[in-house]
């Protein structure tokens, strides 16, 4: 071929191989490479990882050197592919633009392992940093704070330990929200690096696979109700978000919640039958009848009103018939096994109303062992381990008694403990094995079971896995680490100020520390209470301070004391009931639309809610004057439609 053919033919083909690639998706192998739109840009480095521009505020956020190493990144479009190597584990991480201020990590692998895969690392915290952590229903810290009160490491679905499987972190104003697609399978880690604290993501083998892709939204936001309400419609494309308005359709009786105070009046003994104390002598008689009639003359109208025992269906029927709602204690997380009844202390073995299954229903463990649960007292004064009941176990028990109580007694309301609030957990039984997302399935089985023979249903504390198939939670306010020493033996409990841990005033009601996370994403999906253990009258000195908070994020009240404490308190409660149900009446089914600090001491507070309600809370020992002249006493608020 002579030069000029040869050169002929080469331009041709170049020409030709230049075409292809302008008609085709934009595909470049590089050590770094990026994706943008006009409000972020994303860059992909193999030696920094990471990174996110929000292009409004000019904020950057970078990632941790991390164990994992990071490969052959390409980009494909408006997407970045790369692969990641780590001891164990080959995977595949895809990244994409989902909106303007969104975008997704998706990881992939055929890799068995059986140790947490930690990727991604945390975001590189910087002095002035704030954390936002759904703990409880959501706390907020400087990242250079103290000692301060992060778990090291904790299940992403793990209810009052975290409630919705994400965290965030405001820079200069600017938000960044990282979460978690499905946390059945994912913990989340915390650590104090160079003395600021740092949150990353760890994954779970499904019984040992990777068995899904594993999946990170982030949002991207100049505020707190920008990124939460984007957050808010990410989970309800996911079936997260069903409202309380939506539930009350199909069971009526949950329009009764509105503005309803969580009531548990105790027998004054029936804490000391339960744990193994001794009996008092010559208490007051639990009087259902004069009790609600009390509560009826003082203005105490919408009641939920809950028992650890049972009523009988005489006070059943009395207590519906002022309007009240009436629901039973029940639990299938915790049971008793017949091999040591023998040795447990006598009201104990009569609640285990399950032993009679054990051990067909007990969870097994990945050792081939019975897994361990709440422990009780024995007559000997030890406490020995109960054995935890598989969740496929647990729904076939719902079904058996919840059905068979009602049809005696008539509750419209069931409480079951301890199932909406630990981890999700594998079951190794060849019965009835399950996966920790087999095992969430059959918990929202549980609550929709309970929806379909017309019954409210409650659960503690709560998680966002579960809040489209339940109604209220008790504890989600009151984050566990924040709480009265063993709390959950305390549920009667009247407490002088001075005895009070340094926690309560410290942090659970430190308005400095709490901020409505929860309530800007679920408030109109379920109502929230306090925990029993630590509940509005547990130290009647400062009730004023959990009616505050109930009053900013629309929610009622809740007390659990015995009935000598309800003759001492009633007047107090009473006063406490006219203050903390005002707003909740008004904006309990409410979407929460905003939540803002009028200072820079975040002491005075603002909500706002889909309905136009906004109510300004004043958190400080000082009066304080809006700018309208309207004066707000010191931990007192004000409404504003």
């Amino acid at each position: 071929m002579g030069f000029k053919k040869y050169y002929k033919f080469l331009t041709l083909f170049c020409a030709f191989v230049s075409c292809a690639i302008l008609t085709r998706a934009e595909n470049i192998v590089a050590k770094e490479v990026f994706i943008e739109n006009d409000s972020i840009k994303i860059t992909v480095s193999q030696e920094s990882g990471v990174g996110i521009l929000d292009k409004k505020s000019g904020v950057i956020f970078s990632q941790l050197p991390s164990a994992c190493q990071i490969k052959n990144i390409s980009k494909n479009g408006a997407t970045i592919g790369f692969d990641i190597q780590t001891v164990g584990i080959e995977a595949k991480g895809n990244i994409e633009i989902k909106s303007d201020s969104s975008f997704e990590l998706k990881l992939s692998s055929n890799s068995s392992f059986d140790k947490t895969f930690q990727y991604p690392p945390a975001w590189k915290m910087a002095l002035g940093d704030r954390g936002y952590y759904p703990i409880g229903n959501g706390c907020a810290f400087p990242v250079d704070m103290p000692s301060i009160p992060l778990p090291k490491y904790v299940h992403a679905c793990a209810g009052v330990g975290w409630s919705m499987s994400m965290f965030g972190v405001e820079r200069k104003g600017t938000f960044l929200i990282s979460a978690i697609k499905i946390g059945n399978d994912a913990l989340i880690m915390n650590q104090n690096i160079d003395s600021l604290a740092h949150t990353s993501i760890g994954w779970l083998p499904e019984k040992g696979k990777f068995s899904y892709d594993r999946v990170v939204r982030y949002f991207v936001g100049d505020s707190l109700a920008k990124v939460m309400g984007d957050y808010r419609a990410w989970r309800a494309s996911m079936g997260f978000v069903r409202t309380l308005k939506e539930k009350s359709k199909s069971v009526e009786n949950i329009s009764k919640l509105l503005g309803a105070a969580d009531v548990w009046i105790w027998d004054d003994n029936l804490t000391n039958r339960l744990y193994g104390r001794p009996e008092k002598q010559n208490v007051s008689p639990r009087i259902v009848k004069k009790i609600a009639d009390q509560m009826v003359s003082m203005g105490m109208t919408k009641i939920l009103w809950n028992t650890i025992e049972g009523e009988s269906a005489e006070d059943c029927q009395y207590l519906k018939s002022l309007g009240f709602l009436v629901g039973k204690y029940d639990i299938y997380r915790d049971v008793l096994p017949a091999n040591i009844a023998y040795k447990i202390i006598k009201s104990r073995v009569e609640r285990s109303v399950n032993t009679k299954y054990w051990p067909d229903i007990v969870r097994i463990d990945e050792k081939g062992e019975f897994e361990k649960a709440w422990k009780v007292h024995g007559t000997d004064g030890k406490m020995y381990d109960q054995h935890a009941v598989c969740e496929i176990s647990a729904l076939w028990l719902t079904k058996k008694n919840v059905s068979a109580d009602l049809a005696n007694v008539g509750y419209n309301c069931r409480f079951i403990d301890v199932q909406a609030t630990t981890e999700p957990k594998q079951c190794y039984s060849p019965v009835h094995p399950t996966t920790r997302t087999v095992s969430v399935e059959n918990i929202r089985l549980q609550q929709k079971y309970l929806a379909s023979i017309g019954l409210v249903n409650g659960v503690e504390c709560g998680q966002e896995i579960y809040v489209a198939t339940y109604d209220w939670a008790e504890g989600l306010l009151s984050p566990s680490k924040f709480r009265l020493d063993d709390a959950g033996r305390r549920m009667t409990d009247s407490l002088e100020r001075s005895e009070l841990p340094a926690r309560i005033e410290g942090a659970m009601l430190n308005p400095q520390y709490r901020v409505p996370l929860w309530e800007l994403v679920y408030h109109d999906c379920a109502v929230n209470y306090w925990y029993w253990g630590v509940s509005s009258c547990c130290c009647p000195e400062i009730m004023y301070k959990f009616d505050l908070f109930d009053a900013l994020y629309g929610y009622p009240p809740i007390y659990s004391l015995d009935v000598s404490h309800w003759d001492l308190l009633k007047n107090q409660i009473a006063a406490s009931y006219k203050r903390a149900t005002k707003t909740a009446s008004l904006v309990g089914f409410e979407p929460m639309v905003d939540f803002v600090y009028l200072t820079a001491d975040m002491k005075i507070q603002k909500t706002t809610f889909g309905n136009g309600i906004s109510v300004i809370a004043n958190f400080s020992d000082s009066d304080f004057v809006l700018s309208d002249g309207t004066k707000i006493a010191s931990w007192d608020y004000v409404i504003k439609k």
